[in-house]
């Protein structure tokens, strides 16, 4: 089975976040799939998708296939100093050297259109190639307004036409057209997706727009994370208690524990002005 880990970086610093190293522990501990740079000897091929929305420019950076054992998905995930950050991580096994059989990994394409970036976890979330599954895809496909058909070229694959579908509900709710859709909106149009796909038994969506990170969690295992706080000056006699000004959410398709941080299901947004807040309705 083809797993695929998220995350979700969403933070209010204006010059960016550069916690690399409490990244790097954060994945460590929360990924079990992931992969340290130079860790040759783990015998997997990576691969992994960034995406991160500035103004209203969209930033994405797709690797499908990594076998550089020192290239970081870290630099990636920190190389543009956005609000919000996706991305869509996957590590398969590497076949033996010089014989080229290794498993490909899954696609991880970052879908966009306009302001708007997503991605979800399950490569096969429609179903294989029978007929109910070309059903479904069909019937997503037409109900799609025709300017969402377009900016994909008229070729829809299964992992855009999923966000698209939310987008499409978001349309309908006459919120897409606005600078930035109200996080209520995100949720309503997430349910609204997930009825129209049946409430698959697991699903895992992050969408954004720069400014909200809306979140549709099913099945697996997703923890929210909190930096530490800078630290405390040495002559301080008292500081006042800080907001956190920055969540790291971490999607593990296949967790070996259950985290004290976990996530409870469903959908939720989390806004850059608070980062550290759910919202769920």
């Amino acid at each position: 089975m083809e797993l695929v880990a998220l995350a979700a970086l969403v933070h209010a610093h204006p010059e960016g976040f550069n916690e690399a190293s409490w990244l790097g522990q954060m994945l460590a501990q929360h990924w079990s799939i992931h992969v340290a740079p130079g860790d040759a000897a783990a015998g997997r091929v990576r691969a992994w998708s960034v995406g991160g929305v500035q103004d209203n420019e969209t930033l994405v950076q797709a690797r499908p296939v990594v076998r550089d054992p020192r290239a970081d998905f870290l630099t990636d995930l920190l190389r543009a100093p956005t609000h919000t950050t996706l991305a869509a991580y996957a590590a398969v096994p590497a076949g033996p050297p010089g014989r080229g059989d290794s498993e490909s990994p899954p696609p991880l394409a970052m879908t966009r259109f306009q302001r708007w970036i997503g991605v979800h976890a399950e490569p096969q979330l429609l179903g294989g190639r029978d007929a109910d599954a070309d059903a479904t895809r069909a019937r997503l496909r037409a109900a799609l307004p025709e300017f969402l058909v377009r900016s994909g070229g008229g070729q829809t694959g299964e992992r855009d036409l999923v966000v698209l579908t939310f987008l499409s509900e978001l349309h309908a709710a006459g919120e897409l057209g606005k600078a930035y859709a109200p996080p209520a909106a995100i949720r309503r149009a997430l349910h609204a997706l997930d009825e129209r796909l049946g409430h698959p038994a697991r699903f895992n969506l992050m969408v954004s727009d720069g400014r909200t990170v809306g979140v549709l969690h099913r099945g697996g295992q997703l923890v929210s994370l909190t930096p530490p706080p800078p630290p405390r000056p040495a002559r301080a006699i008292s500081q006042p208690h800080q907001r956190p000004t920055a969540n790291l959410l971490l999607f593990d398709p296949s967790p070996a524990a259950t985290s004290d941080a976990a996530v409870p299901e469903g959908v939720f947004t989390v806004h850059v002005r608070q980062p550290g807040v759910h919202e769920r309705d």
